[in-house]
């Protein structure tokens, strides 16, 4: 049942029931009814649906795109709208979350010491970590130190080292757990350190986890080894929007002392032990000190929504490590943050456009899916008209076609702007990160498409004058000498059949 409901989820059978649904109704009530009644029926649900979007918050562009698709195929369009941006789950799903997320948060607290050092050293580095801190509660640190991980084999090399020196607990929160080399190194670890009395709890995503062990209890059968685990927005045999929003997270956090995150999950392409999609690029950070607070408090509040059980934080709230044990040479400025599809704001997405607006000099940006929306696109053309040297690198060799078909329609407007896009010839690029005038960054989980921005939720952190940012771009600049520059004549001379399925895709972008 679990499988039908993933497929009823996905976007080819949302794209075909709504298709099929606007066939269905045109052909009973053209056939039973008349034309003059269908005319009608359609008309009211064309009205409502214009209503929407004219109330909506959304860019005057946008609403242009959801207008014409609702009046070229009035069905399909208003169920496809309905789905999308009516999203923010029911009313008892959002006061849950509100209470879980804002409540605790709340023991979260800006250092007015913190703040005014920042402000400092820099007025628009100030002005980014005061928007992150007002639309997620999560402010800024400083005595923390970030370390740079340009690919997943060091990073887990550098996870399980740390996993083994924990004292307290471990927790664990990932889209993908797939079998394989990583899992069973992992595995063993949490049933040592639960042996030798250190509490783990282990979050999953229900959807991005299903059907990836041929044991179907596998999940279940952790909690024998006293390992906590537990899914989230676990998939039920019934159609429901919330279903559709996931936890796209990627974190491991010890003894609040020491946090992971980046693009990594818990699968062998991670660490290039199988290459499906050639060379597996991706990027993950290390963080130790004062700031791992802040993903502590994500997990343990992701934890209370999808089990529903009371957390006492104060017992995970561990004081970290004196200042004079961090690395001196890491003196910049740490902010974890996270969001999801039930904030009010599109917090993930503003917070990539005011990292555009901050840039002076140099921006270079890697996702593996590229799918914007009108703000984003126009504040990079902008960076680029401005001056500024805008480089973006995505896949050479790509996961989903379909989509690397629709990230590159936005080529061809992006580079006349004087946008540079790079193609990663050996393989997949599936980092998510941006770095602007080598001295701030943003790393995490957060993909530059809709699903990333609007429907999942997210965690990253941004970074400033730490010498981690300077890792990161010069393992960027390195990257770049493995990719093609794309041009106009490469984007001209694209097979018709992409060409095809991007412009019938473009209208439907938000579903991706």
């Amino acid at each position: 049942m679990k499988k039908l409901v993933k497929a009823l989820y996905s976007t080819k059978c949302i794209f075909l029931l709504t298709f099929l649904i606007n066939v269905a109704i045109f052909g009973v009530c053209v056939w039973y009814l008349g034309t003059a009644f269908y005319a009608t029926f359609t008309g009211l649900g064309i009205i409502i649906a214009l209503i929407l979007v004219s109330r909506s918050e959304d860019s005057a562009a946008y609403k242009v795109t959801w207008v014409i698709t609702i009046l070229l195929v009035p069905i399909f369009g208003v169920a496809l709208y309905l789905y999308l941006k009516e999203k923010r789950g029911t009313k008892k799903q959002r006061k849950e979350w509100q209470m879980t997320t804002f409540q605790n948060n709340s023991i979260l607290e800006e250092n007015p010491d913190t703040m005014a050092s920042l402000q400092k050293n820099n007025p628009y580095a100030y002005n980014m970590s005061r928007y992150l801190f007002s639309s997620t509660n999560m402010p800024v640190y400083q005595n923390t130190s970030v370390e740079y991980f340009a690919n997943g084999e060091q990073y887990f090399q550098k996870l399980f080292l740390e996993l083994k020196k924990a004292k307290h607990f471990i927790l664990l929160e990932f889209f993908i757990v797939k079998p394989g080399v990583i899992w069973n190194e992992l595995f063993d670890i949490l049933k040592t350190k639960v042996r030798e009395g250190v509490e783990v709890k282990f979050l999953y995503d229900d959807f991005g986890c299903l059907n990836r062990f041929e044991d179907k209890r596998t999940f279940l059968k952790l909690n024998n080894h006293g390992i906590q685990c537990a899914p989230f927005n676990k998939i039920k045999p019934r159609l429901n929007l919330f279903c559709n929003y996931r936890d796209h997270r990627k974190l491991v956090i010890i003894d609040n002392q020491v946090a992971f995150t980046g693009g990594i999950n818990l699968a062998d392409e991670y660490a290039n032990i199988n290459s499906p999609y050639g060379t597996w690029k991706d990027t993950g950070v290390m963080i130790k000190g004062e700031a791992v607070w802040n993903t502590t408090v994500m997990v343990l509040n992701q934890w209370q929504l999808a089990t529903k059980e009371t957390i006492a934080f104060d017992r995970y709230h561990i004081p970290c490590e004196k200042t004079d044990k961090i690395d001196k040479t890491h003196k910049g400025f740490v902010q974890p943050y996270c969001s999801g599809p039930l904030n009010p704001e599109p917090a993930l997405r503003n917070a990539y456009v005011k990292m555009l607006a901050m840039a002076q000099h140099d921006i270079i940006l890697t996702t593996p899916y590229f799918i914007l929306d009108e703000t984003t696109k126009e504040s990079l053309k902008t960076c680029a008209k401005s001056g500024v040297k805008v480089k973006i690198i995505m896949p050479g060799i790509p996961d989903k076609k379909s989509i690397f078909y629709l990230s590159r329609s936005y080529y061809w407007e992006l580079i006349k702007s004087g946008v540079e896009i790079y193609e990663y010839q050996p393989g997949f690029v599936h980092a998510k990160m941006i770095t602007i005038d080598d001295s701030s960054a943003i790393i995490g989980t957060v993909n530059w498409d809709f699903r990333s921005l609007y429907l999942h939720y997210e965690n990253a952190i941004f970074i400033h004058n730490s010498n981690s940012v300077s890792s990161m771009n010069k393992d960027l600049n390195t990257l770049l000498q493995d990719c093609k520059l794309i041009t106009l004549r490469d984007i001209k001379a694209r097979k018709w059949y992409e060409k095809l399925t991007a412009f019938l895709l473009k209208v439907f972008a938000p579903l991706f």
